[in-house]
């Protein structure tokens, strides 16, 4: 019994050292986000602005930008999703701001897009017809027309995204993002 008790305590432990440790680790990447989003660049908006579009870049994104200012927005890009599930993509409205008492800041938003296909399957339109021949060929017209499927009304949300404003710091400045991971270390080790 005692033998069984010291395992099981052990075990006991072993489980609370990784729930902690994953703990200090999302204390950590939350830490370093927050932070991400408070930096204040020492270089110019011309400077760090190509890093901005280097990053957009490799996640796959194209975008617009408006002439004369420091302002991108890119294309809706497919997320995941098919036929028996929502489709969704996201996009990015990136702005770098030079403050008044010096320095820049870049702001991200990042928008999201949920839509549902909807349609009426093969079975359903065989139950629902009897499976006649010229109520097969009714549903055949009504498929070709595209009646009998399409899509709900889109959902769609913007929010500040602190993730993609690390990833920028990262790339842009990674001087700052490696003491801000040692900073983070410290204060969740």
């Amino acid at each position: 019994m005692g033998h069984s008790r010291r395992v099981g305590g052990a075990f006991l432990s072993g489980v609370v050292l990784v729930l902690l440790a994953g703990c200090s680790s999302s204390l950590r990447q939350n830490y370093l986000r927050d932070k991400a989003g408070e930096h204040v660049y020492r270089k110019s908006l011309p400077d760090i602005w190509p890093g901005v579009k280097a990053e957009l870049e490799a996640q796959g994104y194209s975008w617009k930008e408006m002439p004369g200012r420091y302002v991108l927005e890119t294309e809706w890009l497919d997320s995941g999703g098919g036929t028996l599930g929502p489709a969704s993509a996201s996009r990015y409205l990136v702005e770098g701001l030079t403050l008044a008492h010096g320095g820049t800041i870049l702001r991200v938003m990042r928008g999201n897009r949920l839509a549902q296909p909807v349609g009426t399957g093969y079975v359903t339109q065989q139950l629902a017809t009897g499976g006649s021949a010229r109520a097969q060929e009714e549903q055949a017209q009504a498929r070709a027309s595209a009646t009998t499927s399409g899509v709900l009304p889109t959902q769609q949300s913007y929010a500040r995204d602190l993730e993609l404003e690390l990833l920028l710091l990262q790339r842009i400045d990674p001087e700052a993002a490696s003491k801000l991971a040692a900073d983070a270390l410290s204060a969740h080790p």
